[in-house]
C-alpha cells in the first residue's frame, strides 16, 4: 500500500509538472505568434510652465525624499508565477509521504534506509518553496501597477 501511495504521488507530481511546463510553453508560443496585445494610446497632456530658475533656488527643500521604484530583482521575481504552484505541490507530496511514513512505522517490518531522509528533504524543499512563494507574492504587491 505504501508503494502505491509513494509511486502514485511521484507519478502525480511528474504529470503535473510536465502539464504545467506544456501549458506555460504553449502560452509563450501563442504570445510570440499573436504578437503583443494592443495597448491603449495615451494622449500627452499640456505641461504647465515651469518656474524660472531664480525662484527655484530660493525654494525650501522638502523633508521627504521622492519615492523610489522597486529594484530590478523584485520586478523580475514579480513576473515569475512558478513558486506558488510548485510550493503547493511539494506541500501535498510532503503530507502524503509523512502519512506513508507513519503507516510504515506501524507495521512490523522496518522502512527502507533512506526513506526518513527523503521525507525530511522533501519537507525542507516544501518549506523553501513556500518561502519563495511568499517572496513572490510580496514582489507582486510591490510591483503592482498604479
Amino acid at each position: 500500500m505504501a508503494y502505491v501511495l509513494v509511486m502514485g504521488g511521484l507519478a502525480l507530481s511528474v504529470s503535473f509538472t510536465l502539464g504545467w511546463v506544456l501549458w506555460r510553453a504553449s502560452l509563450w508560443a501563442w504570445g510570440r505568434v499573436a504578437g503583443p496585445p494592443a495597448r491603449r494610446q495615451v494622449q500627452p497632456r499640456a505641461r504647465a510652465r515651469k518656474a524660472p530658475a531664480a525662484r527655484k533656488a530660493h525654494a525650501k527643500p522638502s523633508a521627504k525624499p521622492a519615492p523610489r521604484g522597486p529594484w530590478g530583482l523584485t520586478c523580475w521575481l514579480a513576473r515569475r508565477h512558478f513558486a506558488l504552484p510548485l510550493a503547493s505541490l511539494a506541500l501535498i507530496l510532503y503530507g502524503l509521504t509523512r502519512v506513508v511514513e507513519f503507516g510504515m512505522t506501524q507495521r512490523p517490518l522496518s522502512p527502507p534506509v533512506g526513506y526518513h531522509r527523503l521525507v525530511d528533504g522533501l519537507g525542507w524543499l516544501a518549506a523553501g518553496l513556500l518561502a519563495l512563494a511568499l517572496l513572490n507574492l510580496l514582489a507582486r504587491w510591490r510591483c503592482r501597477e498604479k
